[in-house]
C-alpha cells in the first residue's frame, strides 16, 4: 500500500464499505458508490461501530482519528504537513538543546498526529534512537536531502535505509572480528561509505555517530564462536560484545589451582582474566 495513490486508497475504502454493507440485509438497497446520501449513511454507521470497537478495546478513538487525519493529509501531498518519509531538522531551542546534549538534530518523519485542538505533532526518527520522538510542528523545519550513497547493495538515498544497512554491516564486521576472520571487503567499503554519508548529513563527529549505533550492534555480537587467549588483548568488537566498559578495579586476576605436591613448592601464579559480560 505504500506505493499506492489517492485513487487506489479510495478504492480500498470503497471495498471496506462493500464488506460492511454486506453484513446487513436492510442496507442492500444502498448505493454508496453512486449516491452521496447513501455513502454518508454507511460511512456514519461504520464509524459508529468502529467507535464501539475502540471503546471495547480500551483505545482512544479521537487519537486514532487524529493520527488517521494526519496520514490522510500526508498521502494527499498536503502543503500543510510534512509527508511521511520526508527529512526534517529541529529548529530553535529544541535544536540548541539537542546540540548541547550531543544528539542528532536531523531525522525522518515516520508518522503524524493532527488533533482538533493544538499543534500538529510529528513522530521523527533520529539517528541511533530505538523509539521515534514526538516533536511539534513549530520545532521543525525541512532538512537537506540525504546524499545519494553508492554501496554494494545499490544506491541509498534515505537516512533510515542507510542507518539500517550500516548497522547490519557493522554487525557482520564485528562478528568476523570476534571469530578471528577478515571482514568481507564489500562490508568494509559499505561501512566507510554509509558512515561518511550519515556523518555528513547529520553534521556530527564520526565517533559520535559510531557511539550512537554501537547500542544496536553490540547486543547482536557473540563471543561463543572463538575466545582469545587469556593474555591476548581484546579487539574493539570483542569489547563491544562484552558490554564494556567494565571497571578495571573489579577483579582483574584470579588464582589458578594450587600445584600438586612436588619437590618444589612454588606459589600459584596469578593469571589475568577477562571481565565477564556486564549483563
Amino acid at each position: 500500500m505504500a506505493e499506492a495513490g489517492a485513487e487506489e486508497f479510495a478504492q480500498f475504502g470503497a471495498a471496506a464499505l462493500d464488506a460492511f454493507q454486506a453484513l446487513f440485509e436492510e442496507t442492500e438497497h444502498l448505493d454508496h458508490r453512486g449516491n452521496d446520501a447513501h455513502a454518508r449513511e454507511l460511512l456514519g454507521d461504520l464509524l459508529i461501530d468502529l467507535m464501539h470497537y475502540a471503546q471495547h478495546r480500551g483505545l482512544e478513538f479521537n487519537d486514532i482519528l487524529a493520527q488517521a487525519h494526519g496520514h490522510h493529509l500526508s498521502e494527499s501531498n498536503s502543503p500543510d504537513v510534512y509527508a511521511i518519509g520526508s527529512t526534517v531538522q529541529l529548529d530553535g531551542p529544541a535544536a540548541d538543546e539537542a546540540i548541547l546534549l550531543g544528539h542528532p538534530t536531523r531525522g525522518s518523519v515516520t508518522g503524524l498526529l493532527v488533533p482538533n485542538d493544538g499543534p500538529t505533532e510529528y513522530y521523527v526518527h533520529f539517528l541511533g534512537q530505538t523509539h521515534n520522538q514526538k516533536v511539534i510542528a513549530a520545532d521543525l523545519t525541512p532538512a537537506p536531502p540525504f546524499p545519494a550513497t553508492t554501496t554494494t547493495q545499490g544506491l541509498i538515498n534515505d537516512p533510515l535505509h542507510a542507518e539500517e544497512l550500516l548497522i547490519q554491516t557493522m554487525r557482520r564486521i564485528g562478528q568476523a572480528d570476534i571469530q578471528g576472520l577478515r571482514p568481507h571487503q564489500d562490508d568494509l567499503n559499505d561501512q566507510r561509505a554509509l558512515l561518511d554519508a550519515l556523518v555528513a548529513w547529520n553534521d556530527m563527529e564520526k565517533h559520535n555517530v559510531t557511539d550512537l549505533l554501537l547500542a544496536e550492534v553490540a547486543p547482536h555480537l557473540s563471543t561463543d564462536a572463538q575466545q582469545p587467549a587469556p593474555d591476548k588483548p581484546l579487539s574493539p568488537a570483542q569489547l563491544a560484545a562484552q558490554a564494556f566498559p567494565t571497571p578495571l578495579a573489579e577483579g582483574l586476576t584470579d588464582q589458578l589451582p594450587a600445584p600438586q605436591n612436588t619437590s618444589e613448592h612454588r606459589p600459584a601464579t596469578p593469571a589475568a582474566r577477562r571481565p565477564g559480560p556486564g549483563r
